[in-house]
């Protein structure tokens, strides 16, 4: 058992911190939604990309992060969309089936998706209703994955 834990720590010490972050309802890595992008950058030690940004809103990278695009709403973090390999904290992969995530969270929110007929949108929002993970689903699976602070986590059409 000794030498298992002792394994275990040894591989995760070689890991990539980057790659070892979990999306949550509340941030990802060391970005929280609701931060300020400014101070997030003297955090990170890192400017964001890209740099010019014409809009009050904008989808930005961080080196640090890849696969993560976060959403800068006037200044202030507020929306992370994730590649398919990037993980969440409810477990909830692309692929996962909708009967399985209906099982695994029965207060799940099931909303029609906009666009995709036969498409949902799966909504865990924290006890405060301030911030959830949001799942697309079609055809019975998970095909997108992404976290916030709401509105800007339920926004369809990303800045829009």
């Amino acid at each position: 058992m000794l030498a298992r834990l002792l394994v275990l720590i040894a591989l995760l010490s070689l890991s990539d911190p980057a790659t070892a972050q979990i999306l949550s309802p509340r941030g990802y890595g060391d970005i929280q939604f609701g931060a300020q992008l400014a101070d997030v950058e003297s955090r990170l030690k890192e400017g964001a990309e890209p740099r010019n940004r014409e809009f009050g809103c904008d989808f930005v990278q961080f080196k640090k992060y890849p696969g993560v695009h976060f959403m800068v709403e006037d200044g202030i973090v507020t929306r992370a969309d994730v590649a398919p390999n990037i993980p969440n904290s409810s477990g909830v992969r692309i692929g996962t089936r909708l009967s399985e995530v209906k099982r695994r969270f029965p207060e799940v929110k099931v909303e029609p998706h906009k666009y995709v007929e036969h498409g949902h949108y799966l909504s865990l929002p924290t006890a405060d209703g301030k911030a959830a993970l949001l799942f697309e689903e079609d055809d019975g699976r998970v095909t997108d994955v992404r976290a916030g602070l709401f509105p800007s986590v339920a926004y369809v059409e990303g800045c829009l």
